[in-house]
């Protein structure tokens, strides 16, 4: 095991070619990989590129200010910021020697790599900021911590799988209605459509909650969500149908209008638009 610990503010694992070999050709694990990962408290040092088998280089910057050079250009990257680049230019990487930063990074490949990199950001080598997430960090050291048992295929089966999850968190449009995300006025919305799934709200009523104009309102719900307010509380409604649709003492029409559809047509017609089948068919065959 080429495990390197060298304190609680730097560490970092490798996986060795015998391990990795186990890795590849595991049908779990293929797809997505990590060669190596670890983490640099306040420090200049950065990734070096030396581990075989690795497509690519993610860095997040937790804190501090960086560099990176591509191509002789040069990307300045602070807190919160995340890039990718191909393990060609891992080495063109520099802390800020005034505020040094704190980073966390990982090279991997696999058979998605090229597709899941993209998903992040696209073609480009400019940095990203990422959105501030709890848990973030948590689901790091968790990958590390079984990482480093890497004697046992099943706790390789789980790092790998969970990294995918860290990856796809830095797309993550944050939407908490934990104390930190309280005054956000699209959680605060979001949270009346659920208090309210039985009666009907309008633009105006959410809009009011959430302290904005109704324009500005609709515009950042749809930035922050990618979709409209009502969008998201009809699809609130029949999910709340699917759930209710499960008891057969209650027939379709007290269903509907006990969600605040106008009626029965109404509310069916909405109920095939979203799950693709009438409610009295996903009722009878479960959506089938």
């Amino acid at each position: 095991m080429q495990l390197q610990t060298h304190s609680l503010h730097q560490r970092y694992c490798v996986i060795p070619q015998s391990v990795l070999k186990r890795i590849v050709n595991h049908p779990l694990c293929s797809n997505l990989y990590l060669t190596e990962i670890g983490y640099e408290d306040e420090t200049v040092f950065h990734p070096f590129t030396k581990s075989k088998g690795s497509e690519y280089l993610l860095v997040y910057v937790s804190k501090g200010e960086g560099r990176y050079r591509v191509n002789k250009k040069v990307y300045p990257v602070t807190e919160n910021d995340f890039f990718v680049l191909p393990v060609r230019f891992a080495n063109g990487l520099e802390s800020s020697s005034r505020n040094p930063w704190s980073i966390y990074w990982a090279y991997f490949s696999g058979a998605q790599a090229q597709k899941v990199v993209q998903h992040l950001v696209g073609k480009q080598y400019s940095p990203k900021k990422a959105k501030p997430l709890i848990g973030r960090i948590a689901q790091f050291n968790d990958i590390l911590h079984h990482l480093e048992l890497m004697e046992n295929i099943e706790n390789l089966v789980y790092a790998n799988s969970r990294f995918y999850s860290f990856l796809c968190s830095f797309r993550l449009m944050v939407l908490s209605s934990r104390k930190h995300g309280s005054k956000d006025g699209v959680i605060q919305s979001i949270e009346y459509m659920r208090e309210n799934i039985n009666t009907m709200v309008t633009l105006e009523d959410l809009a009011e909650v959430a302290g904005l104009s109704v324009s500005h309102y609709c515009a950042l719900f749809k930035q922050k969500t990618m979709q409209t307010p009502m969008q998201l509380y009809t699809s609130m409604k029949i999910q709340r149908a699917c759930q209710l649709l499960q008891n057969r003492t209650q027939t379709i029409k007290s269903i509907s209008y006990s969600l605040g559809f106008f009626d029965q047509y109404h509310f069916s017609k909405v109920f095939k638009q979203i799950m693709g089948v009438p409610p009295k068919s996903f009722r009878n065959h479960g959506g089938d």
